[in-house]
């Protein structure tokens, strides 16, 4: 069986309202969380750079084991409120 990459999208509803800095912050600690993880590819660039959403590629096989730690990370930036998170095939 063929693994698939997953795109997750984490989107900032009123990101204007929500400082570039917590979302960066926030995007920091998730890049700590699984730059470890080779089940998972997130880029530091990329988060630097985040005005409404971050994105990262995961291991369809890994998903599951990898939204926990968003949403633990959203509510510890008490940020849960403020994103969606959507999941696409690559």
């Amino acid at each position: 069986m063929k693994e698939v990459q997953i795109r997750v999208r984490i989107r900032f509803i009123d990101w204007e309202k929500s400082t570039i800095h917590r979302i960066q912050n926030f995007g920091e600690d998730l890049w700590r969380s699984f730059r470890d993880n080779n089940r998972i590819q997130i880029d530091l660039g990329e988060i630097d750079q985040a005005v409404d959403e971050i994105t990262f590629l995961v291991r369809d096989t890994f998903l599951k084991r990898s939204l926990p730690e968003v949403h633990r990370l959203l509510k510890a930036h008490l940020m849960e409120t403020e994103a969606v998170i959507e999941t696409e095939p690559v």
